[in-house]
């Protein structure tokens, strides 16, 4: 029999500077919050002493306990993958394809750049082994698979002490029949010790590379990931736990533990559900946001729903994964501002990180940051308290820009002025990246920022971009951990097809549609039972092209299609056939909910300077210049900008004389 699922949950979101965690209360209510270093060594670290403090906090028992339930964005994936730090892994494939990691696709992202430098392959060509076998791309079987020469192979791997394999056959997403094999020998000669990726697991979609890198990432990280989860797990017992994914839902510790690179996302994923949430609740669907931590920015469109993305990439590879679409950029409140060999001032993308942090921590007196460039002037209060309890030296961030301002030649708060707009400039890149760049007119949302730093930039970010609304929500701090806690437990599934559809044909009438659906409705009731929400979608290109339009499948598919194409690319051809690449099954459980705390009414005069947020009841208005203080984040209210406080909490800022 299960365990009872405990009443209370706990959102955490681990940071590269900050471990983040919010409690909410049965009735879904927000009651306590906590914010602490992370522990970069061991992110569990700061994880359990996090649950420990926040329980505490509300009075409630240890965790041990068991008085809550835990939803957790990890960034050991990601951080293993950025870090180079990869297991000892083999990939196992098609003889003649040994050398497709180390091939890639022969794009260039940086077309001017004279010597083009490429991520090495996560697993090196030493480490490939093709084993004899071959099947057609109908999945036909072409020659058999040596059975003999996969168990010397096995051998050999038991030799070279291998902790993770991958194994991705061509077309196995037509016929899995010769992975299945392999899985069974590997997992009889090596064992359980070993971690096994098979790719129609992972990912049963056509074009190699894709499918090789995303089995090779995950074989990389998996034990890394595995180690992890193994202590949190024996602390909270895993009934107690779930792990927040890229898509935007929740995973059980032992689906993370064979798949990991679903993660890859996991915390930013929770911040743009949070920001949605809050987005809705207080009469603005459409958003901009912006999460500025302390070592990265993300930034994601918001159409009512954050969009799911199935082009993704970390550390320069690609991930053909669900993942809620942002774009990220290495701009972050403990960015460091250095001068590059021409004398420029730059910003990023290297960090100070939550160890030593910016100088501002009392820890170093070298190197300048963002946060630092904000405490010259004078934005962050000296007395200001950070998180777990931590007092600002404001006179070590003085000498760190001052340091930087000798070497630029410039006085330290034209240098600190500098910096911030430079790391400005970086994040209206990346703004102009997912709207712009992809047919959206800014002004036609608006603006969400969160993290700790985010506030300190969003009015002059939205000067620049014309952006006519600025939405600070409550808790922007903690934003990431409170998205965790609306977020449903998600499977999504995917089937290539390739089918060939004729103009004008009915798309009801396409069998190979409703076969690849119904088996992944089956593998979906396997896993979250008959009651889950299933939303079916379909991967579409007119014949010919290379690259696929994602959209909802119902009987207008095709004409939404045909509408898509011309909104991204200015034209359509109703004319040509259009070819069905992939069916994708999303399939969600019960959706949870979470309140903030009721906002009482403001009734004294309009306020401006320094403000404590906390103190802040609705209807209360602002006047810039004024700076918002609160226990997770700081904002800036530059003069002519008004704001006022909704019902939920959350502060709109318009400019002056703006309806």
């Amino acid at each position: 029999m299960a365990a009872p699922r405990p009443a209370y949950r706990i959102g955490i979101d681990t940071g590269g500077t900050f471990t983040d965690l919010v409690l909410a209360d049965p009735a879904g209510r927000l009651v306590a919050t906590h914010k602490l270093l992370s522990t970069p060594a061991d992110p569990s670290g700061a994880v359990l002493r996090g649950i420990d403090a926040i329980l505490e906090k509300a009075g409630l028992p240890p965790q041990n306990q068991r008085p809550a339930a835990v939803v957790h964005g990890s960034t050991v994936a990601t951080n293993a993958l950025l870090e180079g730090a990869h297991a000892n892994a083999a990939l196992i494939t098609t003889p003649g394809f040994e050398d497709t990691l180390a091939i890639a696709r022969q794009n260039r992202p940086e077309l001017y750049a004279l010597v083009p430098c490429r991520p090495d392959p996560p697993i090196p060509r030493d480490r490939s082994f093709g084993v004899p076998g071959r099947l057609t791309h109908t999945g036909a079987e072409l020659e058999p698979l040596d059975e003999a020469a996969v168990e010397r192979l096995a051998d050999r791997l038991d030799q070279l002490g291998v902790e993770a394999v991958a194994v991705c056959l061509l077309h196995s997403y037509a016929n899995p029949a010769h992975e299945r094999r392999i899985a069974e020998v590997l997992r009889g000669r090596l064992g359980p010790e070993v971690h096994l990726t098979v790719s129609h697991e992972l990912l049963p979609e056509y074009r190699e590379y894709e499918r090789s890198a995303a089995c090779a990432i995950n074989a990389v990280v998996a034990p890394r990931m595995r180690r992890y989860l193994g202590r949190l797990t024996d602390e909270l017992g895993e009934p107690h736990l779930a792990i927040m994914a890229s898509h935007g839902g929740t995973l059980p510790p032992s689906v993370v533990n064979d798949q990991p690179i679903r993660t890859i996302l996991s915390g930013p994923a929770g911040g743009v559900l949070g920001a949605a949430h809050v987005g809705r609740a207080c009469g603005h669907p459409d958003l901009i946001t912006l999460d500025m931590g302390g070592t990265s920015t993300d930034v994601a469109l918001i159409r009512s729903e954050p969009a799911i993305g199935y082009n993704g990439d970390a550390a320069g590879l690609p991930i053909r994964l669900p993942m809620v679409d942002m774009h990220t950029v290495g701009a972050g409140g403990g960015s460091i501002g250095w001068l590059d060999p021409g004398g420029a001032l730059r910003v990023g993308p290297r960090s100070a990180g939550a160890d030593p942090g910016p100088a501002c921590y009392g820890r170093q007196r070298e190197a300048a940051t963002v946060t630092d460039a904000h405490v010259v002037l004078g934005h962050i209060a000296p007395d200001a308290v950070l998180g777990q309890d931590i007092r600002l030296d404001p006179e070590a961030s003085h000498d760190a820009v001052r340091r930087l301002a000798d070497a630029a030649g410039l006085t330290p708060p034209d240098t600190a002025r500098g910096v911030l707009r430079v790391a400005e400039a970086t994040m209206a890149r990346a703004i102009q990246h997912v709207t712009l760049q992809r047919g959206h007119d800014p002004r036609d949302f608006a603006f969400m920022p969160f993290g700790g730093a985010g506030g300190l930039h969003a009015c002059r970010l939205a000067d620049q971009l014309g952006i006519t609304a600025v939405l600070l929500p409550p808790h922007p701090g903690l934003l990431s951990a409170v998205g965790m806690l609306t977020a449903p437990p998600r499977r999504m599934f995917s089937q290539s097809i390739l089918h060939t559809h004729p103009p004008g044909a009915p798309i009801h009438d396409v069998d190979a549609i409703r076969s690849a659906l119904d088996r992944l409705s089956r593998q979906t009731a396997a896993e979250l039972g008959d009651n889950a929400v299933l939303s079916p979608y379909l991967d579409l290109r007119y014949e010919g092209q290379s690259y696929e339009i994602t959209l909802p499948l119902d009987e207008s598919v095709i004409e939404m299609f045909h509408m898509e194409h011309r909104r991204l690319y200015g034209y359509e051809d109703r004319r040509r056939p259009i070819e069905i690449v992939t069916a994708r099954l999303m399939a969600d459980g019960p959706t949870p909910t979470v309140e903030a705390p009721p906002v009482g009414a403001h009734t004294g005069d309009p306020l401006t300077g320094r403000i404590d947020r906390s103190g802040l009841g609705a209807g209360a208005v602002i006047h810039g210049p004024a700076v918002l203080v609160e226990y997770s984040a700081t904002a800036l209210v530059p003069e002519g900008w008004r704001g006022r406080v909704h019902d939920t909490g959350t502060v709109i800022l318009q400019r002056e004389g703006a309806s």
